[in-house]
């Protein structure tokens, strides 16, 4: 099914600013196969352009975690297919890491520690379950775990490691760091 304009505009704008984080409209434009103002007919800003592409990552981000989660039979198994489903995910929001702009608005920050929060109380449910060792606070366990999906889809992205690899590495570390 071909993308609607919209769609386009949004997935070469995850494209040209994975790249370039400071990218102009004109270069977004462009890999959409577009014209400026039809950007600006979809969005009335480059700002606002970015906030659909940040709501759409958290968006994307939620439903694969929440996919993945109802798979599992407890909580140590849906840990590691949420972290292995959002590793998978990475190209959806790994330009998020370099927009600043992103970063301080209000309702990506919000949605972020939402997101945040149900990640801790699912380490929360590893670690009663025996997995996450008892001494590491859960939140601290569910920052270095966010850490390591950060820097798994970089190497991803940087072409360092391939994604499975990627996904493999990300919890054979939780594995042999975190767990009991």
């Amino acid at each position: 099914m071909a993308l609607g304009t919209r769609e386009r505009i949004l997935e070469a704008a995850g494209r040209v600013l994975s790249a370039n984080p400071s990218a102009s409209v004109e270069q977004i434009a462009t890999e959409a196969r577009v014209g400026r103002a039809t950007v600006f007919r979809h969005f009335d800003s480059r700002a606002g352009l970015l906030r659909a592409l940040g709501r759409q990552a958290v968006a994307e981000t939620d439903r694969v975690a929440r996919q993945a989660s109802a798979r599992a039979c407890s909580a140590t198994e849906a840990l590691q297919l949420v972290v292995q489903a959002v590793v998978g995910a990475g190209e959806s929001f790994r330009f998020l890491e370099s927009i600043g702009e992103l970063q301080d608005d209000p309702e990506i920050a919000a949605a972020y520690e939402r997101q945040m929060s149900e990640f801790t109380d699912l380490v929360r449910g590893a670690a009663k379950e025996g997995f996450i060792r008892p001494d590491f606070p859960a939140a601290w366990a569910a920052a270095s775990i966010d850490a390591l999906i950060w820097a798994a889809c970089r190497a991803v992205d940087n072409g360092e490691i391939g994604l499975l690899q990627a996904q493999d590495l990300v919890w054979d570390t939780i594995r042999s760091g975190l767990s009991t």
